[in-house]
Parts: structure tokens; sequence; C-alpha cells
């Protein structure tokens, strides 16, 4: 079931990175556990778009679970956000703070960030994302 309108600060939300999205098209029972959670409390899952890169390859066969868990979760609510400049200015600050050069992850934290309310990352990548996210403790990291 689709939802639409605004969310408010008590519906949690969950970010993947492309190890959630990962988890999830290798159905790792964790993930999938998280997932429902933030559904049956109202929440929206958010993949940013720049993760989204290190799981497609362009071929439609490789990419047709990628395909088929995106398009579970579209009917849910939401999914796919490309980075605004506001993220994108958010995660250079992360990224030169935490003094590491990853780009994807420091924009896959800044969209966990962006909002205070409760967030779950899920990512296979923890320490890094932990590290990003030092000074922001409405999003938890979650290891899947």
């Amino acid at each position: 079931m689709k939802r639409t309108g605004k969310s408010t600060l008590t519906e949690p939300r969950c970010v993947l990175d492309s190890g959630g999205l990962t988890a999830l098209i290798g159905r790792s029972q964790r993930a999938r556990a998280w997932l429902r959670w933030v559904v049956t409390q109202g929440g929206e899952v958010v993949l940013p778009t720049p993760a989204l890169v290190e799981c497609v390859t362009g071929d439609s066969g490789r990419d047709a679970e990628v395909n088929r868990v995106l398009g579970v979760l579209a009917k849910v609510r939401g999914v796919l956000r490309p980075p605004s400049e506001a993220t994108a200015r958010r995660a250079g600050s992360l990224r030169f703070n935490a003094r590491t050069d990853d780009g994807i992850d420091a924009l896959v934290a800044a969209e966990a960030a962006a909002e205070a309310r409760k967030t779950i990352l899920l990512t296979s990548d923890a320490g890094d994302l932990s590290r990003l996210l030092v000074d922001a403790p409405q999003v938890a990291v979650r290891r899947v």
C-alpha cells in the first residue's frame, strides 16, 4: 500500500546504502525484519541514488533482482532519492570531518542525517558509516 503525504517526526526512516540493498536482494532476514518494523510504524524507506551505482551493472538480466526489490520498496513509500545541494554540502562536511575519501558513503550518511526523526541506516559497512555519523544521534547504523 503506497502512502502519500508528509511524514512526521514520529515515523521512522530506513536509509539503505548499497550493502543494505544487497542484503535485501540476498534475502537477509535481519534486513527484512528492520524493513518490516519501519513499514509497520508508518515510516519510509530511502535509497540515495548514488548508492544505486554500486548495485547495478547496466545489464537488464543481472540487474533484474535489484529492479524487483526496488519495485517492491516503491509500493511501500518512497525509495530513490537524488541528493540535493544541501545534502551534497552536508556530505562534504561529514566526509571532511571523518577524514575519509568515500563520497558515496558520505552522501548516504548525509541523507540519513537530513532529518531529526529516528532513522535506521542498513549497511554492510557499519564502521565507516558510524564514523561519518558520530554527531547524528537520531541515526542508528545497523549491520546487515
